[in-house]
């Protein structure tokens, strides 16, 4: 993995076939009762950027074996992403130039919600390893087509990384809307 000087990973060295995929360091993780809470930074062009994300601590598995939907194991609100001020306004400009966006945002809201499931079969434990989630925006009751989005983030917390991944390029102009301070 590439890290900047600071041992900050290299924002946008995932990218590969017209992905934008990011990678976090997380730092200052607690656990908060029912919530983990930790910061996610990551370098571009030796600057930092970054997000905090509040994650929900118990996540079943999201899917049978039959490949169905669970859906009392759909979290809405199991993530929210908020703003570290201006680590976080440059998050979502060098976010938006990566994804080749001509409105670059000069800020960051000061937090946003995602509905959480996990892309696992099996149960999950977010201490012991590794868990792929699926982060959906604007999903609620006044479904908007052009607003909606999906991503994934597969959550490392014992390794320290998070990995932010794009879904499908569709969805670049309605997570960044969603992401930016208006």
């Amino acid at each position: 993995m590439l890290t900047d000087k600071n041992g900050l990973p290299v924002l946008d060295q995932f990218s590969e076939e017209g992905f934008v995929d990011c990678v976090f360091r997380i730092g200052n993780l607690v656990r908060d009762g029912e919530h983990f809470v930790f910061d996610l930074r990551s370098s571009y062009r030796n600057e930092a950027v970054g997000v905090r994300a509040r994650l929900r601590a118990e996540i079943g598995p999201g899917i049978d074996t039959e490949m169905n939907l669970i859906k009392e194991h759909v979290y809405w609100k199991g993530l929210e992403i908020s703003s570290l001020g201006p680590e976080s306004d440059r998050f979502v400009a060098v976010l938006a130039s990566l994804y080749g966006v001509e409105s670059i945002p000069e800020a960051m809201v000061q937090a946003k919600t995602f509905t959480v499931i996990a892309l696992q079969q099996d149960g999950t434990d977010l201490e012991a390893e590794q868990v792929r989630l699926k982060i959906f925006g604007k999903d609620g009751s006044e479904f908007a087509e052009d607003d909606y989005y999906e991503a994934f983030f597969n959550v490392d917390l014992p390794d320290g990384f998070v990995y932010w991944n794009e879904k499908d390029e569709s969805y670049r102009e309605p997570m960044l809307k969603a992401l930016a301070a208006v």
